[in-house]
């Protein structure tokens, strides 16, 4: 990057308040890495598609797929557009405050920063037991007698955490690599996987098991129900492309490239990710059997079937290593996201002043990155006595960040509507159009993911996402009316007018002027 576009960059971020610590590092591949890897369609199709099968039956999957993945592309163009106006780390939050004004502005900033966090931080832990079981299943292929306990699930999970904390706290250059393999991963091993199925399975099942055939097995009457329950496999796959917003302080062209990061992240996730569902579909031998495995990742199954135990290992290696990719992507997500929140004092003003610190020659946010994995290994030490508490934590990861991507949305469509200063990507007149639709979209979703997803509903298969729920909602808002609303007031400028016109003079100077 010349030494121009740098000070353009700084300057960008200096208009919107802030000074520039990070390293701009990344170019769009790992901007856009970074939400793909977030994404993870191999970590969505391989742990969810079993849900599926269940929830809807092989047409439902491919029918969820196509009209989700259309309803999720409006959202994330309804967000690159916002975050091509504002490209800070703080991302949604900010967002909010620019667009809320004075009276809005703080408190949907404080609710949607702390959303956006738990839904984070739930997140962490479901991804990481997504590896887990993964490892595990390669393990009871070659050892049927295993055990595979709770326990060591969790113990898993939790050294998938720790490695991922280690992996974002060396340099920015080996975060770079890691999104630059975890895409090359991600597509090519897509790509291997399907010839993998497609090629080796004993036989094939037809289009009319794939695009016709419907399953109903939630237990509960109703086939449209159960295809409406199906939603959520796709639903669950398509979180994390704010992941682009969060590092763009550390992309060059950020005004560009972040919204791009956004838009990409969905677009591809939609075909690799249709054309992964669709080759898993085909290669299925008995369903009975794949939803009766004895794998604690029962696409394991399709796999074993479809190729053997040699190449089942092989195409589940190269699943875990792209989740693993996933753990990394969000550590490094959410420790920005953190970062900014503490740069605005959000999490009073005591602890925002610790956490708001960068390693002086990485200048890695060490700190934050270590508090959301502690943070995550924490509540994956739930594991050890419930999976339940790991489903909770797993739910209200979904509706957090769900819920975090379209309260700025919302703020934008009903109180900035005529204020909001377009960037560089824009929606141009289908911004209300798209903006309406994603709204109503992310409404529904969040009832959906409140409903119970098996019948009947017991103390094992109860869905506690709405419980999490109100106790974010009630933390949230007791923290605002007891103490935030005092000192919390949205983004904090830490720079000065001077400093901003010194500056802009530095970047009018004709090259090699002064020196």
């Amino acid at each position: 990057m010349s030494a121009a576009q740098a000070h353009e960059d700084a300057i960008r971020l200096a208009k919107m308040g802030y000074k520039q610590e990070f390293k701009r590092g990344f170019t769009l591949i790992h901007n856009f890495g970074v939400s793909f890897s977030h994404i993870s369609i191999l970590i969505g199709v391989g742990t969810l598609l079993s849900y599926a099968l269940v929830a809807g039956g092989p047409a439902g999957a491919v029918m969820g797929w196509i009209i989700v993945s259309f309803l999720s592309l409006m959202v994330a163009l309804s967000m690159a557009e916002i975050c091509s106006a504002y490209p800070t780390a703080g991302g949604l939050y900010y967002w909010c405050a620019k667009l809320g004004g004075e009276k809005w502005g703080p408190i949907s900033a404080w609710y949607t920063g702390w959303i956006n966090l738990s839904g984070e931080i739930g997140g962490l832990g479901s991804a990481a037991f997504g590896v887990s079981t993964m490892l595990w299943s390669i393990v009871v292929v070659w050892y049927p007698d295993t055990e595979i306990t709770l326990v060591k699930l969790t113990l898993v999970a939790e050294a998938v955490l720790f490695l991922s904390g280690i992996l974002n706290s060396i340099t920015d250059e080996v975060v770079a690599h890691i999104t630059e393999f975890s895409v090359f991963i991600h597509l090519a091993g897509t790509l291997f996987i399907i010839v993998v199925l497609l090629v080796k399975a004993p036989s094939l099942q037809s289009a009319s098991f794939v695009f016709t055939q419907f399953e109903n097995r939630t237990g509960q009457d109703s086939q449209g129900f159960a295809v409406l329950l199906g939603l959520l496999f796709p639903a669950w796959t398509y979180l994390g492309y704010d992941a682009s917003a969060h590092v763009s302080e550390e992309t060059q062209n950020s005004h560009t490239e972040a919204a791009k990061g956004i838009i990409l992240s969905v677009a591809i996730s939609i075909i690799a990710g249709f054309a992964l569902l669709l080759g898993c579909l085909f290669a299925i031998q008995d369903i009975d059997e794949v939803l009766g495995a004895p794998y604690p990742q029962v696409i394991m199954q399709i796999f074993v079937d479809a190729g053997g135990p040699g190449w089942a290992t092989a195409v589940m290696t190269v699943v875990a290593t792209a989740s693993m990719c996933c753990n990394v992507a969000v550590i490094t997500a959410n420790s920005r996201m953190m970062y900014a929140f503490a740069r605005d004092a959000g999490f009073g003003h005591t602890v925002s002043k610790f956490l708001y610190w960068s390693h002086p020659t990485t200048k890695l946010p060490l700190r934050t990155v270590w508090l959301g994995t502690s943070v995550g290994m924490l509540l994956t030490c739930a594991g050890f006595g419930s999976s339940v508490a790991l489903s909770a934590f797993a739910s209200i990861g979904t509706i957090g960040l769900m819920t975090a991507y379209i309260i700025p949305v919302m703020v934008k469509v009903f109180l900035a509507r005529d204020t909001f200063k377009q960037g560089p990507i824009n929606l141009g007149l289908l911004s209300l159009p798209v903006n309406v639709v994603a709204i109503v979209w992310v409404c529904f979703l969040f009832f959906l993911l409140c409903l119970p997803s098996s019948y009947p509903v017991n103390a094992t298969n109860l869905n506690y996402a709405p419980i999490m729920v109100v106790f974010v909602f009630a933390f949230v808002t007791g923290y605002w009316v007891l103490s935030a609303h005092k000192w919390f007031k949205g983004p904090i400028v830490h720079v000065t007018e001077e400093e901003l016109a010194a500056m802009e003079v530095d970047e009018k100077k004709p090259e090699g002027f002064g020196a």
